[in-house]
């Protein structure tokens, strides 16, 4: 077995628009606590849970994450959902990765305000028999309690997990469910565009090489 197929892979997606240093200290700190040896960053294309009027082209999006990582050797992009034809559905996603990495022990990361909506995403029971998944809190999603109530998980997944232990449920295939709090640094793409589209300053909201292309390329300008 190669070491590039025994690694584990961590795969954050999202449509990044644009990416910011919310994104990036999430990326971190789960590379860092589930000792990942790569994490993922995977823009999306074509959302079927998104409308944004002012979404950037996908390969600007892409662009953009490419830049964000530069310095950072954990991190890695993948085009695969921009490159694709269709819609981006993350079952998709999660297949390709055990194709690319057949060995690998793999890590899908996705938010609390998404977890919330899982029950909506196409194939959704089937997820979790593919990979481990991780759950991360964001604004308005607490992680406070000890054991995460029942209702939180969707109709068709009752009885297809266990409680482990605090933060991590353990389904049937042995794949498992985390729940992580993360650092809430208060920044959004919403808030990035609404400045960018002020002419105002982007510094400290999104790293240096994404805010000169927005400048550049005149994006999120009304």
């Amino acid at each position: 077995m190669g070491r590039s197929e025994s690694k584990r892979i961590g795969i954050f997606g999202g449509t990044f628009n644009p990416i910011h240093f919310g994104h990036l200290r999430v990326a971190e700190e789960v590379r860092q606590s589930f000792a990942l040896e790569k994490l993922y960053l995977v823009p999306s294309a074509r959302p079927p849970h998104k409308g944004e009027a002012d979404m950037a082209a996908a390969e600007k999006r892409l662009l953009m994450v490419r830049k964000a990582r530069r310095g950072n050797p954990f991190l890695e992009v993948s085009a695969y959902e921009c490159r694709r034809s269709g819609t981006s559905y993350s079952v998709t996603t999660i297949k390709y990765f055990k194709r690319r990495f057949p060995a690998a022990e793999i890590y899908f990361v996705i938010g609390g305000d998404v977890w919330s909506e899982i029950a909506t995403w196409q194939a959704f029971p089937e997820f979790f028999g593919l990979a481990n998944f991780i759950v991360i809190s964001r604004a308005g999603f607490a992680l406070e309690d000890d054991v995460f109530p029942e209702p939180l998980f969707p109709f068709a997944l009752k009885g297809e997990f266990c409680y482990e232990k605090r933060g991590c449920y353990k389904h049937r295939s042995g794949h498992r469910l985390h729940f992580m709090a993360v650092t809430r640094l208060d920044i959004s793409s919403s808030m990035v565009r609404k400045e960018a589209a002020a002419g105002r300053s982007l510094r400290y909201l999104v790293p240096d090489g994404v805010a000169n292309y927005i400048s550049e390329h005149g994006l999120y300008n009304k």
